[in-house]
């Protein structure tokens, strides 16, 4: 019997659901506090521009604030 951590199917599914849940949570509290969701993608990009991480690492990093800035802007247009 494997554990499910070590199952690659289900840490992919794992890591998409916590990274969906950042973002939309970002999101959410940025319709009431813009400036939260300008600091956290301008620490998240000077983050991966300061680092030698491998390439992978920064891909999901500009992946996370892609979402973050999609889902901000999709959040503002629902506000009364």
């Amino acid at each position: 019997m494997s554990d499910s951590h070590e199952n690659p199917d289900v840490l992919l599914r794992t890591a998409q659901a916590l990274e969906a849940a950042i973002a939309f949570s970002i999101a959410s509290i940025s319709v009431n506090l813009p400036d939260v969701k300008t600091e956290v993608v301008e620490s998240l990009r000077r983050n991966t521009a300061n680092s030698d991480k491998q390439d992978p690492t920064k891909d999901a990093i500009e992946h996370l604030v892609t979402l973050i800035e999609t889902a901000a802007g999709s959040s503002e247009k629902h506000r009364v």
